[in-house]
């Protein structure tokens, strides 16, 4: 429940307990705050983590789908899409259950292969993969890593409205198992399940399609408009034609510790999943709170690994139209960085550079073509379309400085007295910041941060959501 906390002017300040660095140290900081402010914090309704009898029964009674050992049975070979570090999934305390399954259906464990299904997110390193799957299994299992304009991604066709690219060890496979955590997603509701497959595994065009031509299904919204082709139907439709035997779905609560789990067919155990999602992030705010917040802050744990990933938690401030918002992120890995162009901006040499390879290829040129004509009607997803299929940045290409701004401009922040959002963040990139917040000010001293609000706010009120990426507010 929502507790609120009030310091007389003279009082001691108060302070903040939150956690802070998923998959780096994972730990408690402690923030103080001006002395005589008002501080409610949100908690969620949140859930205990499940234990491994909990575990065990989720793997003997899957939703909609035949027991994996049985779904095993005459298969040769099976590949598993496993989201990437980005997302705050417990792989880790799964994944065994997985693999004793595939085991006792008969597959070999040298036909087993473990993909990283990074869409377009950056490759994963061999110490990151073994702290998603465990050390001892990523040893067994050495991990692929998926390469969204690498050399592995074929041409399915197109799909119910969409060119489909995948990466053709996923699609080489007899027996195909996603993996991934049922957190709530700004374009698919929540995470995991078919969106392994798209954008998991997919390669640039389908990746481009998904972000560009579909509409977005709005966080913690579970199904589609009637009618509606969104970007997890579509998701869900390209995993059905291709054929996804069954997905693993993970819940977790504000620790990120596993606290729900879903086995079974690709939409029945997601919705399963992201249905427990929900009743762990419900966050009911009182109506008179939210009215009266000055400021919102907004911890981005766990979904504080990867700096692009700060624009779901100040969507959730926003939720509050409060004049300030604040947001703590560890940004763990330090890296800013998307392949379709998120956070580089739009670069018209990189523009420029990209047209040759998709006027040059027919196939991709066809599949533009007939994604721009879904965009008559919405001229927005036409333009995003073409943004998203000609603005794409290789990751080696940004590991060698392109998309970058100068150091000078890396402090180039807002200074202003309404700069908002005021971002505390050790490891946030300056010249990410500086691209995608431009109204924001970054901070590398909480006490600075700390002062900043205490001279904009005499006696301020804030809320407080301690793990803003799983809360979903209910404003009463």
């Amino acid at each position: 429940m929502p507790e609120a906390h009030a310091n007389p002017a003279g009082a001691r300040s108060p302070a903040l307990s939150l956690r802070c660095g998923r998959w780096y140290g994972d730990r408690e900081v402690a923030l103080d705050l001006p002395a005589g402010w008002t501080v409610r914090r949100l908690d969620p309704q949140d859930a205990p983590a499940l234990d491994d009898d909990a575990i065990q029964r989720a793997f003997e009674q899957p939703i909609g789908t035949p027991r994996l050992r049985e779904l095993a049975r005459g298969r040769r070979s099976a590949v598993l899409a496993i989201d990437d570090l980005t997302r705050p999934t417990p792989v880790h305390r799964f994944l065994p259950r997985v693999i004793d399954e595939l085991l006792a259906g008969g597959i070999d464990a040298s036909e087993i292969r473990i993909l990283i299904g990074t869409a377009a997110h950056r490759p994963a390193g061999a110490e990151e993969a073994a702290k998603k799957l465990g050390r001892e299994l990523a040893r067994r299992f050495p991990p692929l890593v998926h390469d969204f304009m690498g050399p592995e991604i074929r041409f399915v066709g197109w799909i119910r409205g969409g060119p489909v690219y995948l990466d053709r060890r996923f699609l080489a496979a007899d027996l195909r198992i996603c993996i991934g955590g049922a957190v709530p997603h700004d374009e698919t509701g929540f995470g995991g399940g078919a969106k392994m497959v798209v954008p998991g595994v997919a390669g640039r065009l389908t990746i481009a399609h998904f972000h560009g031509a579909l509409p977005p299904r709005p966080a913690g919204q579970l199904e589609a408009k009637p009618g509606q082709l969104d970007r997890r139907a579509w998701s869900e439709a390209v995993a059905r034609r291709v054929g996804v035997d069954a997905v693993v779905c993970a819940a977790v609560n504000s620790r990120a510790e596993l606290a729900g789990l879903a086995v079974g067919d690709l939409v029945e155990a997601h919705r399963a999943a992201a249905q427990r999602a929900i009743e762990i992030g419900r966050t009911p705010v009182p109506r008179e709170w939210a009215e009266r917040a000055d400021v919102v802050v907004v911890n981005a744990y766990p979904l504080d690994t990867d700096p692009i990933q700060m624009g779901k938690s100040v969507r959730i401030a926003r939720t509050f139209r409060a004049p300030c918002t604040v947001v703590v992120n560890g940004a763990s890995d330090g890296v800013f960085y998307h392949g379709m162009g998120m956070g580089s901006g739009v670069s018209s040499r990189r523009l420029l550079r990209n047209i040759p390879g998709l006027l040059g290829d027919p196939t991709s040129l066809w599949s533009w073509l007939r994604g721009m004509g879904r965009g008559i009607r919405a001229p927005e997803l036409a333009a995003r379309l073409t943004y998203f299929s000609l603005n794409h940045l290789s990751y080696a290409s940004f590991a060698s400085g392109e998309g970058r701004l100068g150091p000078e401009l890396e402090a180039a922040t807002g200074r202003g007295a309404t700069a908002s959002p005021l971002v505390w963040s050790p490891r946030f990139p300056g010249w990410g910041f500086r691209r995608k917040y431009r109204g924001g000010r970054l901070f590398r001293e909480w006490s600075e941060l700390r002062d900043t609000l205490g001279a904009r706010f005499e006696r301020g009120e804030m809320l407080v959501l301690p793990c803003a990426p799983l809360q979903l507010p209910e404003i009463r």
